[in-house]
């Protein structure tokens, strides 16, 4: 790929694309955030410290954290480029692209509440995490249905 069609696809929300190049790379862009999620899943307990047994400074603690630093920036990156496929593959359907926010704007709700509702202290209830990771796999299917499978 040379670096105008990478431009063109991933970079400008403009134009249009056919099925088979979105499925392409939105199989790509997601199995890429899948496998980030899941270093997280596994790294994400060293995140967790108790200054009263453990020292001030712990290796596996910084590179979580780092690590924590690099999945959000690739994540976000990944999404707003889905963003621009998605909203390519709409307007070739003659829709508003503007809903091809909806799914990466509900996966970001989903990671963020899994995120806040442990720390929020019973003010988010433990099924709400949950549900919005149901609503954004929907979303994803929905949304890889129309795009991706259903016939122009």
């Amino acid at each position: 790929m040379d670096a105008a069609e990478f431009k063109f696809l991933f970079r400008e929300s403009d134009g249009t694309v056919s099925a088979p190049v979105w499925r392409r790379w939105t199989l790509t862009l997601t199995g890429l955030c899948l496998a980030l999620a899941l270093v997280w899943v596994l790294v994400s307990p060293w995140t967790r410290r108790d200054l009263g047994t453990q020292g001030l400074f712990d290796t596996k603690a910084v590179l979580a954290f780092v690590y924590l630093l690099v999945f959000s920036v690739l994540v976000l990156l990944a999404q707003v480029s889905q963003y621009n496929l998605s909203a390519k593959r709409f307007r070739a359907k003659n829709r508003p692209p503007a809903w091809a926010s909806v799914w990466p704007l509900l996966a970001f709700l989903a990671g963020a509440s899994f995120w806040a509702q442990p720390n929020l202290f019973g003010l988010l209830p433990a099924f709400a995490p949950w549900l919005l990771l149901f609503a954004a796999v929907a979303a994803f299917g929905a949304q890889f249905f129309e795009l991706g499978l259903r016939p122009d």
